[in-house]
């Protein structure tokens, strides 16, 4: 009796486990798929169902229990529902090479040895599918939960460099193309740089970024997103294809970027080929995290079949995440312009991803106390989406007895004025405008190089100037002299001239730099752009209806609102009057002529950078081409014009070959700007 009542017991406490297990990977579901904002790592959510198949294969009783394995479901409401011609399925994935050596056995157990396999950097995306009829886009559909997916169509229309109509004279009446939609590193540092700027929660990583920005019910703030597509795959066609081979190579001829990929026989070749792509990852634009190994053969393919919710011709090698562990020394609470009052983390310093890591964000009060995050913990860090670094953990074995919880403070630690919740916001904002750090942070955002770019006029000058009484707001800039710029410590004649010439060079920037350097809250350079190329004065755009500003592309209701808000508050229209009267330029007079464009060697065409440049930094070298008239993109591909080659460059310059596309020094580069 006492065996069967112990044995209730275990059977009971098992159950308990399962269903606990299985009520978190639901949670992390949801947050993954639906809200594109997970609390952990990929790898902490594989080990959480791994440990759950664990438990189902040794306990078979647990199987009336289990939930239905599927690939997640990323529906969400204010999106139609639109059903896939073929099934978009997961990949099984693993981080184990064992795992992998078995797979390629199974195959050459259910297909024979004469099998080759296609070996493709795993990019870390965002699946969708893109339906096209005779060589027009007529559709864009999430994975969903893999048998129907939302229509994202009016999202997919601003993915950048994705080809809207297929201009091929053997063009299918039918294409169905998959592949992921991605955020560049280097776009997505800027997001995150201009929200930091505008006081707001930075994104997590690239890859939760894209997959929220497909599913943003305003397009026009998915354009701003600078939203990216690899192809991989074709669902449905109206032509047949033999090998994986010949699909990428009918993908790249439709104009469609794809990832580059490796040919392989054995698995010391697939084996090898994964070991380059782990390598290589660092030097790609966009955040990668494994190799995907698919059988080449489609009749092959075909013989392997699928489970219900992965096919059995594919697998996805996943790179272990890099962690480390140090101590956290301190939480400082930094205050940003718009009044944020965000925690970051000083740590013992560390190697991690070959950087060394000093500091850490640590999101907000809520995040902190989710974690039980304490002074003096050793907390574990890895850097998410091989950018940010993050703190994923606590280890409480090593945490010392002293440690007392993280108490977030009532006022700001700046200004001691009240801090306070917003509706709708999970970080803390101090109320008060007048707060020293809100009024350094708006001026050093003012003169950074995204707005009105006044060198050598950086936080430490600005703070000398704060001191000594002669900068408190944007138009005290422009009344700086040298006389009292020399009276400043360790101020000579020359440093103060070169102040006051930058300063002056400033009043005639673009139109842009000014609307951007003012912090309108939600415009940021691109909208800016966008703003003055439709209104090229500041009297005309502070003229223009809440209506008309939604009317202009690129302009969505929250930032129409916000742009109307601020014209219409008297103090920010006291100062545009005040920095007009000081000089500075309210038209685009910075704008070329249409004539000039026109007869622009750069003017209507695409170019891509690889290396390093003496004359230039790769975002001056960006600028002189977008004012030329030219577009600047990511990667190489068919619609490149030209590709813009420094020293050491990278992969950019194979695939600029393979395409076909001409390049230039910079000797030449400097002559084609001459003429411009």
């Amino acid at each position: 009796m006492d065996d069967e009542l112990q044995l209730g017991q275990e059977r009971d406490h098992i159950g308990t486990l399962f269903r606990d297990l299985g009520v978190a990977i639901a949670r992390h579901d949801k947050l993954y798929y639906e809200e594109s904002s997970p609390e952990i790592s990929d790898w902490e959510y594989d080990r959480l169902k791994q440990e759950y198949q664990n438990l189902l294969k040794k306990y078979p009783f647990l199987r009336t229990r289990a939930r239905a394995p599927g690939v997640g479901d990323d529906r969400r409401k204010g999106f139609q529902k639109v059903a896939h011609r073929v099934p978009m399925l997961s990949l099984g994935n693993t981080y184990n090479v064992d795992a992998l050596q078995a797979f390629v056995n199974r195959v050459h157990e259910s297909v024979g040895e004469d099998v080759s396999f296609v070996v493709e950097p795993k990019i870390d995306g965002a699946a969708l599918s893109l339906i096209f009829e005779n060589g027009s886009l007529i559709r864009g559909i999430t994975r969903g939960n893999g048998q129907e997916g939302d229509d994202v169509t009016r999202n997919a229309n601003t993915i950048v460099e994705l080809p809207h109509s297929i201009e091929i004279e053997d063009v299918p009446p039918l294409l169905e193309v998959r592949g992921e939609v991605y955020i560049t590193l280097a776009d997505f540092e800027e997001i995150n740089s201009q929200r930091q700027r505008e006081g707001l929660d930075v994104f997590a990583n690239a890859r939760n970024l894209a997959a929220g920005s497909l599913k943003l019910l305003d397009p026009e703030l998915a354009q701003q997103r600078r939203l990216r597509f690899i192809a991989y795959e074709i669902a449905s066609c109206s032509r047949e294809f033999s090998t994986h081979g010949e699909v990428l190579h009918f993908l790249e001829r439709c104009g469609f970027p794809t990832n580059g990929h490796r040919f392989a026989k054995t698995f010391a070749d697939i084996w090898a080929a994964a070991e380059c792509y782990d390598r290589e990852r660092r030097s790609h634009p966009f955040a990668t995290d494994g190799a995907v190994v698919k059988v080449n053969e489609h009749v092959l393919r075909g013989k392997l079949g699928a489970i219900s919710s992965a096919p059995r011709w594919a697998m996805a090698y996943k790179y272990p995440t890099e962690r480390v562990i140090t101590e956290l020394l301190s939480i400082e609470l930094s205050v940003s312009r718009t009044g944020i009052v965000a925690p970051i983390a000083h740590l013992d310093p560390v190697p991690i991803g070959g950087t060394t890591i000093r500091h850490a964000t640590l999101h907000n009060a809520d995040e902190i106390a989710r974690k039980d995050i304490r002074v003096g913990d050793f907390v574990i860090l890895e850097k998410a989406g091989e950018v940010i670094p993050a703190i994923v953990g606590i280890v409480p074995d090593r945490r010392p007895a002293h440690v007392q919880p993280f108490a977030y403070p009532k006022s700001c630690p700046a200004c001691a004025g009240p801090l306070k919740r917003l509706d709708g916001e999970v970080a803390y904002r101090c109320l008060n405008p007048d707060c020293p750090p809100q009024i350094s942070r708006r001026l050093e955002h003012f003169a950074s190089k995204q707005a009105l770019n006044i060198d050598t006029l950086g936080p430490q000058r600005i703070e000398q100037l704060r001191d000594a009484g002669l900068l408190e707001q944007f138009s005290d800039i422009f009344r700086l002299t040298e006389e009292a710029l020399l009276h400043l410590p360790n101020t000579k004649e020359k440093s103060a001239r070169t102040l006051l010439e930058a300063i002056e060079t400033a009043k005639r920037r673009p139109l842009w730099r000014l609307l951007h350097g003012l912090g309108i809250p939600h415009v940021g350079v691109q909208t800016a752009k966008l703003l003055t190329k439709r209104w090229p004065s500041m009297e005309a755009l502070m003229a223009a209806s809440r209506e008309e500003l939604q009317l202009c592309d690129g302009i969505g209701d929250i930032v129409a609102a916000s742009i109307h808000t601020f014209f219409n508050d008297p103090a920010n229209r006291r100062l545009i009057d005040e920095l007009a009267a000081l000089g500075l330029s309210m038209e685009d007079s910075a704008k070329k002529s249409d004539s000039a464009e026109e007869t622009s060697f750069f003017a209507g065409k695409n170019f891509v950078i690889t290396g390093t440049f003496h004359a230039f930094s790769r975002e001056e070298l960006k600028q002189r081409i977008e004012q030329a008239g030219g577009s600047v993109r990511e990667s190489v591909s068919s619609k490149t014009n030209a590709l813009i080659v420094g020293e050491n460059p990278g992969g950019k310059l194979a695939d600029a070959g393979r395409f076909g596309v001409p390049t230039f020094n910079e000797g030449q580069l400097a002559t084609l700007f001459g003429g411009v």
